[in-house]
This record gives structure tokens, C-alpha cells and sequence, in this order.
């Protein structure tokens, strides 16, 4: 495909999905922000450690604050370059709905594979988590909470190009709370950029539609810095 092609085709994805996010976004939607600062080190052939911070912000609250999150986790190599598996624990601090500020305990559970088809990487990823959150600070009928997350997403690759633009849509479905079926469906497009040959900066706009009872839609803006040892 011709380099021009390419680019237009990337160009016309990029514009079709902020079209439909700005459509979705119309009605009862929450705005805010990510940021995240990402580590990765490979132990050994097989084993890699990750270590993850975010910070969300959201305007809907007087604080502005949504949550931050750090996470720690090993992931395991079954399938060189194809299939991984990982265990990992994230501490999470967040600004609940009954307006009082919590601290949970995810631990989850993912396995992971991606394919090259010729420009594009095709990749799912699948994940069990388990949320503990604290009765103190709200009444909740079902703790620890289990969800099951499916993602798929495509790169694309573009030859000698620093650039590596995505779009992925991710369904979260709870086992254990019987109200609902599917309780979250996450859209997010953006684009990988690395600066170095182990440092990558990325930018995304993402677009969660929410089904749980008090939890509104958002859009968020998000950037990232992400460092390979």
C-alpha cells in the first residue's frame, strides 16, 4: 500500500472514531483526564515485572479527583512474542458515589495474545479482577466485587514511522452481581509515539458508556509515558 494510502487511511479511522465519540458524548456525560507512568522490566527469558501509576481526574465532584491507582504485577511469556499470562495487585484510592474518599484492593488475573496481520497487530487480552472495597465507606451489597474484562484491539504499523496509532473496545461483565449483564463497554483510539528505544509516549481519547445505576458515561483525555528495561 502506497505511504500516503496509509496515512489517509489512519488519518479517516482517527476522524471517524472522534466523530462517533463526540456523538456519543452528547448525552448525561462525565469529562476528565488520565495520566499514567508505566515501568516494564524483563527478569529473564520468560518473566517481566510491571509497575504502573495513574491519576484520573473528573469534573464531576468539587475536588476534581477521581481515583489514582498503583499497581504492581509479573506477567509470563507462554507463546514467544504471541501469549502471555500475568498476576498482578493494584492499591486504589478514589472518590466514591456516596461522595467520601476509599481506598480498595484489586487483585486480577489476565491472559493475553496478539497476531501480526500484515500492517496490523490484532491482539485480545482477557481479565479476572477482584475488587475488595470498604463497607465503612459505603454500602455495597456485593464485596469483593468480580468482573470479567474482554478486550480486543488493533495497531496498525506504519513502516519507518515512530507512530503507532490503536483502537480497542473492552466489555466488562460482573460474575457475581446478578443486576446486570454487562456493566461497562470502554472505547479508546489514540496513538504510541517512542521517543527513544526504551521510552514511549502515548495519547488517547477514551469512551466509557456505564450501565450501573448512579455511574455516569465519560470521556476521558489521556497521555502516558511509558519506560522498556
Amino acid at each position: 500500500m502506497d505511504k500516503k494510502i496509509k496515512y489517509s487511511f489512519v488519518l479517516a479511522v482517527f476522524i471517524g472514531f472522534s466523530s462517533l465519540i463526540t456523538v456519543q458524548a452528547q448525552g448525561d456525560t462525565d469529562y476528565g483526564a488520565s495520566f499514567t507512568f508505566e515501568v516494564t522490566k524483563e527478569l529473564n527469558r520468560f518473566f517481566r515485572l510491571n509497575v504502573d501509576e495513574e491519576v484520573r481526574l473528573v469534573d464531576n465532584n468539587r475536588y476534581k479527583f477521581d481515583r489514582s491507582s498503583t499497581t504492581l504485577g509479573v506477567d509470563y511469556e507462554i507463546i514467544r512474542s504471541k501469549m502471555r499470562t500475568g498476576v498482578f495487585y493494584s492499591f486504589l484510592y478514589l472518590y466514591n458515589s456516596d461522595y467520601l474518599f476509599e481506598a480498595r484492593h484489586r487483585y486480577f488475573f489476565h491472559v493475553s495474545y496478539k497476531e501480526e496481520v500484515g500492517s496490523f497487530t490484532l491482539s485480545w487480552r482477557g481479565r479476572f479482577q477482584s475488587t475488595v472495597r470498604d463497607e465503612n465507606r459505603g454500602a455495597y451489597k456485593v464485596n469483593p466485587k468480580y468482573i470479567l474484562r474482554n478486550r480486543i484491539q488493533a495497531e496498525y504499523n506504519i513502516w519507518k514511522s515512530r507512530w503507532v496509532p490503536f483502537l480497542s473496545c473492552e466489555l466488562a461483565n460482573p460474575l457475581n452481581d446478578s443486576r446486570y449483564d454487562l456493566n461497562r463497554i470502554r472505547i479508546q483510539g489514540g496513538t504510541e509515539y517512542r521517543l527513544s528505544r526504551y521510552t514511549y509516549l502515548n495519547a488517547f481519547l477514551r469512551y466509557d458508556t456505564n450501565f450501573e445505576s448512579g455511574d455516569h458515561n465519560r470521556l476521558i483525555l489521556g497521555v502516558g509515558y511509558r519506560i522498556k528495561m
